[in-house]
């Protein structure tokens, strides 16, 4: 019997990446140095300012039992701040709550209830906070 030769199996030829390829890697690329240059200009800047807790009134309800009023809670500081306590006080009654944590140029709500309609003489105070 005649043997048959064997060839080894052809290998392609190499090739250039796709440019496809190119592109991907190069937007990565350019990701990663965003980053890393944003990383680097706020460790660099030092801004750590405190939380700035600004409160405001949002919208009143009349509730069943009494009246609620939404209060949204703005930290325009450069810390983050937890656990916020606040109060709103009508008189001489009072409603507290509590923001678990409110981050840095961050927003969070809450909300009141008042025995009688606080649209008249509401007064929003923030009570403290502790840092995280």
């Amino acid at each position: 019997m005649a043997q048959r030769r064997r060839t080894p199996p052809k290998t392609p030829a190499p090739s250039s990446p796709p440019l496809l390829e190119w592109a991907t890697a190069g937007l990565g690329l350019a990701v990663v140095l965003a980053v890393l240059g944003l990383v680097g200009w706020q460790a660099a800047s030092g801004r750590a300012g405190p939380p700035d807790i600004r409160l405001e009134a949002g919208e009143i309800s009349r509730a069943h039992d009494g009246w609620t009023v939404e209060v949204r809670a703005r930290n325009e500081g450069d810390q983050t701040a937890a656990q916020v306590r606040i109060e709103g006080r009508l008189g001489e009654e009072t409603s507290d709550a509590e923001f678990d944590y409110l981050p840095a140029h961050g927003r969070a709500s809450a909300t009141l209830r008042f025995d009688e309609d606080p649209r008249r003489g509401l007064e929003l105070s923030v009570l403290g906070w502790r840092e995280p």
